[in-house]
């Protein structure tokens, strides 16, 4: 690749100005569908042909062109005195500067719009940072590859390290650790949550109807009157009809964003770091070094164990932002066999390690058998006063409570061994968490009155972006793993980032 200078001070795209209007475009249509949807349906539609609101679209066209023009115009970013500089704003002034050991991530990524304009957007993450400190997005491609590349290897220089940065002499010599196919696609859809997609429809159908509401109350309240009164005096058939046709519904949504988030997915490996690209509308590329993979954690599901394949995450060391889910880097469709070569590519052969395994009190069990007859009590109270034939649940309480807590106190295990600790959790999906000692940054200890009472603790452990809690466990073993994990990152010269 031609290595490209990045001294003096650089533009996107001119590509980018057609990407911040079509933004923009995007922005006012979310703010004001609405009161669009009004004006159609009331039929006022014809009064946006009136001059004065040809006129007044026409400066509304003017200032947003204006707007992308000079937004683009004020963007600067170089390479100057060891640090990535941004310059923006033509109303506010903005100057970022990231010196190079500060960087801990830079990816690309591409969006339906990007890919149509044929640029990418390229992203700048620090540690300690609340949010992507710097997005480029409109770059071409080459040239946001090239500026990736020459910021990992000035990363290097300024570290002075070899585990966070990919060698040049390697980056062709890549191993293909994943690739999903259609068929893996398929059976990833078919093993997904559902239920995710069931919330889905109704926080979005609820959130649809209450802003029609607003504007077509007398149509919505009448639509409603007509359903409800169609659901009370329809068949069973009919009903069970239309539950099924809200799970094909859920299915058909879980399907979709299987297939959206992680089309031509491809995982590879290339000297210390992992590479993904995966996404149909939206693009990513990310680059991953093994150093910076401060957990990682694996989730199967019943229907994933009978289909063979589970859900992989990679927790990294990364901003605050990275405690979000969406930011966690997700490797779906994994064997046993894959699972297995990602974690000696990451960690030194974990499962070969002699460890202490530990169990939490039995207070523990007891304290969610607690917990969940309370949880479950309180919809049957709150229905019971309407419909007295809810009270006849309140039996099965005790019973399911029962079931969910010893299948949680039976699933959660501590393993502790000398390098790693492994965390293993769960009710219906079963968690399991490799977890790199010398990564850990701080150690709690905290008790509550009761466990003071019986002898036991959690023991919090802090990392770059996560907490993993050891709960219940004996305050003796709590204060000896604590004074294991601080010895172990005080003797160590290895980076955790």
């Amino acid at each position: 690749m031609h290595k490209q200078s990045f001294d003096i001070e650089q533009r996107q795209s001119v590509l980018g100005t057609f990407f911040f209007l079509l933004m923009s475009v995007q922005k006012l249509i979310r703010m004001f569908w609405p009161l669009l949807l009004l004006y159609v349906f009331k039929g006022n539609a014809t009064k946006l042909l009136e001059p004065k609101w040809m006129i007044g679209l026409s400066i509304l066209v003017l200032l947003l062109i204006a707007h992308s023009i000079l937004t683009w115009y004020n963007f600067y970013f170089l390479i100057k005195d060891k640090e990535f500089v941004l310059r923006k704003g033509y109303l506010k002034r903005v100057v970022i500067a990231i010196p190079f050991e500060k960087i801990v991530s830079i990816n690309l990524k591409q969006n339906l719009v990007q890919q149509v304009l044929g640029v990418v957007q390229l992203e700048v993450d620090s540690a300690g940072s609340k949010k992507k400190e710097v997005a480029i997005y409109a770059i071409n491609r080459e040239i946001a590859e090239s500026l990736k590349e020459q910021l990992a290897s000035y990363k290097k220089d300024a570290i002075d390290s070899e585990e966070n940065v990919v060698d040049e002499e390697l980056v062709e010599e890549k191993e293909t650790i994943l690739q999903l196919s259609f068929k893996d696609l398929l059976r990833i859809s078919i093993a997904k949550n559902h239920l995710r997609g069931l919330l889905i429809i109704l926080a979005f159908g609820n959130n649809i109807y209450y802003q029609l509401k607003d504007l077509f109350e007398s149509e919505i309240t009448s639509a409603a009157d007509q359903t409800e009164n169609f659901l009370e005096h329809s068949s069973t058939m009919a009903l069970f009809g239309f539950v099924v046709f809200v799970l094909i519904i859920s299915l058909i949504i879980s399907m979709a964003e299987v297939f959206l988030r992680y089309h031509d997915f491809n995982m590879t490996s290339f000297g210390n770091a992992f590479s993904l690209q995966s996404g149909l509308l939206k693009r990513k590329n990310i680059t991953i070094p093994f150093s910076k993979v401060q957990r990682l954690k694996r989730s199967i599901n019943p229907l994933q164990k009978l289909l063979n394949i589970s859900d992989i995450q990679l927790v990294q060391a990364n901003s605050v932002e990275v405690s979000k889910e969406k930011d966690k880097v997700s490797i779906p469709g994994c064997d046993n066999q894959k699972f297995k070569e990602l974690c000696n590519k990451i960690y030194d052969d974990p499962f070969t390690q002699s460890t202490i395994d530990l169990k939490p009190h039995k207070i523990f069990r007891y304290r969610y058998f607690s917990f969940s007859c309370l949880l479950m009590s309180i919809p049957i109270i709150v229905l019971g006063f309407e419909f007295t034939c809810v009270w006849y649940f309140e039996i099965l309480i005790p019973f399911l409570a029962a079931i969910i807590a010893n299948q949680i106190y039976k699933r959660r295990v501590y393993r502790i061994g000398h390098d790693y600790l492994q965390v293993q959790s769960g009710i219906i999906a079963k968690d399991y968490s490799i977890i790199e000692v010398y990564k850990v940054q701080a150690v709690h200890i905290k008790r509550s009155i009761f466990q003071r009472r019986n002898g036991t603790a959690n023991l919090v452990l802090g990392m770059a972006g996560s907490a993993v809690r050891i709960d219940y466990i004996r305050y003796d073993e709590a204060l000896r793993i604590k004074d294991q994990i601080l010895y172990k990152i005080e003797v160590t010269n290895k980076t955790w980032m």
